[in-house]
């Protein structure tokens, strides 16, 4: 499953190959069936759908997919065993829910920033708060969380 804004006309998928990542833009299939263009052509092909997409590759070097590996995210639809997209970026806002690395552990938690202090929060019921400097050894923020993706 894919979560996405109601509003986009796309949604972004990926296959990964050995190391690397590749990402599709597919449309959506609510954009396709209401634009008067595609109307017509679906008609005129008894419903095939599927002739009228396709699948462009897309190359990003600023994303990359990750494998969620705790619930303390739950309340704000990320679960274990989803895997989230990560795009890496200069800067990250308040509340924004990012992928952080302290030491050998990859956390996915809602940044707070305030001077050279950094607090991770979940939200509740587990609502963990961790508060570190920017400058601790062994910490980064990986990227900020573009994407949930779900197996069903």
């Amino acid at each position: 499953m894919v979560k996405h804004s109601t509003r986009r006309k796309f949604a972004i998928t990926y296959t990964s190959v050995s190391n690397r990542e590749e990402f599709f833009r597919l449309p959506r299939i609510e954009f396709l069936v209401n634009q008067p263009h595609t109307r017509k052509e679906i008609s005129s092909r008894d419903g095939e759908i599927g002739k009228m997409i396709i699948n462009q590759k897309m190359e990003f070097t600023d994303r990359f997919s990750l494998l969620v590996e705790d619930n303390r995210m739950a309340a704000d639809g990320i679960t274990k065993g989803d895997y989230v997209i990560i795009q890496k970026r200069q800067n990250y806002g308040d509340s924004e829910i990012v992928a952080v690395q302290i030491g050998k552990r990859i956390l996915i938690r809602r940044l707070y920033q305030k001077s050279s202090r950094i607090r991770l929060e979940c939200p509740p019921p587990t609502h963990q708060t961790i508060i570190l400097d920017k400058e601790t050894p062994g910490f980064s923020i990986l990227g900020s969380v573009i994407q949930v993706i779900r197996e069903i």
